[in-house]
């Protein structure tokens, strides 16, 4: 995941649905030292896949 961040300049936030909730979770964020506004999001499907998540989790929690 750290190359994205190299070329893309901005914060990423990885979020992955809670098998038990079904709600999303923030699993990781890469590139806080590029500012916290406006991150990208993605969804990981826990084996190596990745998706642009919907937009309602535009309010989740930061991870820290």
């Amino acid at each position: 995941m750290s190359y994205i961040i190299f070329f893309s300049r901005m914060p990423i936030t990885v979020y992955m649905r809670d098998k038990s909730s079904g709600s999303l979770k923030i699993i990781a964020e890469y590139g806080q030292d590029y500012g916290n506004e406006n991150p990208e999001r993605v969804l990981y499907h826990g084996y190596g896949h990745y998706d642009a998540p919907p937009s309602v989790i535009g309010g989740a929690p930061s991870k820290q």
